[in-house]
């Protein structure tokens, strides 16, 4: 018994179906492989932006005390906060971090830069 697609016998429809939705199947899986990846690599970036957003509010802090603190502009305080970091061999946030949390005194290394500033 033939139907319009020339098919003789419900097996090999069968089969061709079964095919195709393999076929489909692999397909979906490589999609959702590629989304997941995407996915994650998103999450990553998010992350390093969050990060890099809590060292800016920890400088900008540190930044705004050094600047009442010795009565300097804020470019000047970002300078000696710099300068610190450099000839310390720290990081610029690791200082920010010692300056917001001991807020009673100065670190030594500001205290150097602002010397040498001098």
């Amino acid at each position: 018994m033939e139907d319009g697609s020339n098919r003789r016998d419900g097996a090999s429809e069968s089969a061709e179906d079964g095919a195709a939705a393999d076929a489909e199947l692999v397909r979906l899986t490589i999609y959702a492989d590629l989304q997941e990846r995407k996915a994650s690599g998103l999450q990553a970036t998010v992350s390093q932006l969050q990060g890099a957003l809590d060292s800016r509010v920890v400088i900008d802090r540190a930044l705004g005390m050094l600047a009442e603190r010795f009565d300097v502009p804020i470019p000047e305080a970002f300078e000696l906060l710099r300068a610190a970091a450099r000839d310390s061999r720290r990081e610029v946030r690791a200082i920010a971090e010692e300056i917001t949390t001991v807020r009673e005194k100065t670190p030594v290394e500001i205290a150097s830069a602002l010397d040498r500033r001098s």
